[in-house]
């Protein structure tokens, strides 16, 4: 049976949380709340814990079954793409529950990267300790020679559970320029030789040049979707642009919900609300809502199969 990950911290449908997907999450502004929620109400727990009685356990068997898929043999070095149809679609925090459950779950090193087109909270959700700019990272690999994993984590934060982050600057104005496509296929193949997984969280603009430098050296890619028909249409077109641009990058897409929103999107997946994730707060695995946590860890094992599958 394969070990719970400790806290410190077209495919088939799952269920995925975050915040409105119109506006603003409450969970990317800047002052994150002091009091941390757990993602179950005491009444969706009980319920949770009836209804896995009732079922003679399929509910925890269900989360043992996609644990056991994050944890499965994989090609060493790949590479999983988040992109948001649109902003506010949650890709951050999509990256964030992927690499949590990614370093937690195998016990390897695994690195999330903050590589929008923007300013990112990435390092905000993982919990990072310290500033971790990717253009630091980038520098160090383009001047000095990385030959152990230390070396390759020098410039990165440590987030606990072998997660590592690096990200990009705080205020918009600063933000970094689009990455090219080979100065980031020499960042991406140095990170691949001492990584399990890197996690990149590519942003809202997935048909720029921007994501096409990020997709020129992914295995995978996931699509983050808000809810709602006129979504689900838009991110079928997005699929099938990226399927004749990319046709080497296996597709997984998710819809999150919100609390104000419960239509489901025609997509892979959906990730149900959870009010730890909306909370603002960095992200603990054991504060997720027992239905996110099995979301969570079933679109994560999806991902990694399908960049393995590359």
């Amino acid at each position: 049976m394969p070990a719970a990950p400790t806290d410190e911290p077209k495919t088939a449908p799952v269920e995925v949380p975050p915040s409105s997907p119109s506006v603003p999450a409450p969970h990317a502004t800047s002052g994150a709340v002091s009091r941390r929620k757990s993602g179950d109400t005491w009444w969706e727990r009980v319920r949770f814990e009836v209804t896995d009685a009732v079922t003679s356990g399929s509910l925890s068997e269900r989360l043992i079954r996609a644990s056991s898929a994050v944890e499965a043999p994989i090609t060493t070095g790949r590479r999983i793409v988040i992109l948001g149809t649109a902003g506010g679609a949650a890709s951050t925090t999509v990256a964030a529950l992927m690499a949590k459950l990614l370093g937690g779950i195998r016990q390897e090193p695994v690195i999330a990267v903050d590589a929008t087109d923007r300013s990112g909270n990435l390092l905000r959700y993982l919990g990072a300790s310290q500033t971790a700019l990717l253009t630091d990272l980038m520098q160090q690999f383009r001047t000095q020679p990385v030959r152990t994993l230390p070396d390759s984590v020098k410039n990165a934060a440590a987030c606990g559970n072998h997660v590592f982050a690096a990200g990009r600057a705080d205020v918009p104005a600063l933000a970094d320029a689009p990455i090219g496509l080979q100065e980031w296929t020499d960042v991406s193949s140095t990170l691949s030789r001492f990584m399990a997984v890197t996690v990149v969280d590519g942003g809202a603009s997935p048909l720029s040049r921007h994501a096409a430098a990020l997709l020129g050296t992914a295995h995978a890619v996931v699509l983050v979707s808000p809810p709602g028909n006129p979504e689900a249409a838009k991110l079928a077109s997005l699929q099938e642009s990226l399927g004749t641009s990319f046709p080497d990058v296996h597709q997984v897409a998710v819809v999150v919900r919100s609390r104000q929103n419960h239509e489901a999107a025609l997509s892979d997946g959906v990730l149900p609300y959870d009010r730890h994730l909306a909370s603002g707060s960095s992200l603990q695995l054991s504060r997720l809502g027992s239905r996110t946590r099995i979301a969570a860890t079933e679109l994560t094992g999806k991902a990694l199969m399908a960049a393995n599958r590359a």
